[in-house]
């Protein structure tokens, strides 16, 4: 069998490489600060309710489900659910995937 040299290799090599750097740099980030408390201690399910309440979002319901980081918002239900290790965690990373979440249900509003 023949191969030959394919120019897009030299900018899909590079590409896959920059991915799986993004990846892993995103992935320890956020396990190093599952294992850093907030300084006041809030949940992910009170820091979800805090930010929805500001914006005048009250008819969204906060769920925990199960998995990991399997966190989303469903506008078509209008709930946002959190996995456990956030919905009851007190981590930066709890908080933070929290926060996010609730940007999409401000967006939706």
């Amino acid at each position: 069998m023949y191969y030959r040299y394919d120019p897009t290799y030299i900018i899909l090599i590079p590409a896959i490489i920059l991915t799986l750097y993004a990846q892993f740099k995103v992935s320890s980030t956020t396990n190093k600060y599952f294992r850093v408390r907030t300084q006041r201690g809030y949940t992910g399910e009170q820091t979800a309710r805090e930010i929805l309440n500001a914006n005048g979002i009250y008819d969204v319901r906060i769920e925990m489900i199960g998995g990991t980081l399997s966190d989303h918002y469903d506008p078509r239900s209008r709930v946002l659910r959190l996995s456990q290790d956030v919905y009851r965690g007190t981590s930066i990373t709890s908080v933070a995937v929290a926060a996010h979440e609730c940007g999409h249900a401000i967006q939706h509003a």
